[in-house]
């Protein structure tokens, strides 16, 4: 779900009439009556609470996101929607007590840092009556595709599956490559590196794919990066992304089984890592 935009005075079709009334309840809940008034700020995340819900209620429909015009209340959109928030955040957590089997940092402080110490934070602080848009976290170790902007659970759902999907890759790769190509990079990754661990595992994966080495051993030398140039010679950027995402393709679906989900998503990386094999098969000139 997308940030909420209070400048529109309009929230899956209801008008701010309509929104102040539930604001107005939800705020009595809060203060458990026992104050007429709350801070400027404090009201603003309330009613942001408001829409947040109302727009989880309908994020659903494929149809776009149409309610007033279906005769539901906006009190019953943000009880429907408080409910999805409350099931989501469930998922959520289910998700995440599956990634942390087997998780292997590779000796990375951030990615460690994020995914064992900082998502726990979220799950017992996680507040989705009151400031349900508010995800907490600022997760340091960053997915491959955070895509459109979310927030709340909705963000958190979503960098669990992206990290989901990554870590089975990077399962794929013998912890020794994976921290070897990392330590080659930067010496002292394991505090220092910032970056996410797939970018330089599926850059060196790729280009031994067109060097034709051993796949998962990630050593890419001078050789390997000169039939690199050679395959991407005379490719504008949009061709040789083109011809990543195939080879994207090929490795997500022959290494992991994955499915369209998982390789459209690393297909989603054709671009960017284009430009990084460009700049590889540069460099063996």
């Amino acid at each position: 779900m997308r940030g909420i935009d209070m400048e529109n005075e309009r929230t899956a079709g209801y008008e701010l009439e309509e929104l102040l009334p539930v604001a107005a309840w939800l705020t009595d809940k809060y203060t458990s009556k026992e104050s007429s008034s709350v801070t400027y700020e404090t009201a603003s995340a309330l009613m942001e609470a408001v829409c947040y819900c109302i727009q989880e209620c309908f994020s659903q429909n494929t149809n776009g996101i149409l309610s007033a015009e279906k005769g539901i209340h906006a009190r019953q959109a943000y009880e429907k929607g408080y409910l999805n928030v409350l099931e989501k955040a469930g998922k959520a957590k289910e998700l995440y007590e599956k990634l942390i089997v087997d998780f292997e940092d590779y000796g990375c402080l951030n990615y460690r840092e994020t995914i064992i110490k900082g998502l726990p934070a979220f799950f017992m602080k996680y507040d989705a009556r009151f400031r349900p848009q508010d995800h907490i976290l600022t997760l340091d170790y960053p997915d491959l595709l955070p895509g459109e902007p979310l927030s709340g659970v909705d963000r958190i759902y979503s960098y669990l599956l992206h990290i989901t999907m990554e870590k089975k890759l990077l399962e794929q790769f013998p912890r020794q490559a994976v921290c070897g190509l990392l330590e080659s990079l930067q010496p002292d990754y394991k505090n220092l590196y910032m970056d996410n661990i797939c970018y330089p595992v599926l850059l060196h994966a790729l280009i031994c794919m067109v060097g034709d080495c051993p796949v998962r051993e990630l050593q890419a030398g001078r050789e390997e990066k000169k039939l690199l140039r050679i395959y991407l010679e005379g490719d504008s950027l949009d061709k040789a992304a083109e011809k990543v995402k195939a080879l994207l393709g090929m490795l997500v679906s022959q290494m992991t089984g994955m499915g369209q989900e998982e390789q459209d998503y690393f297909a989603g990386m054709g671009r960017e890592l284009a430009v990084r094999m460009m700049q590889a098969a540069k460099s063996a000139e």
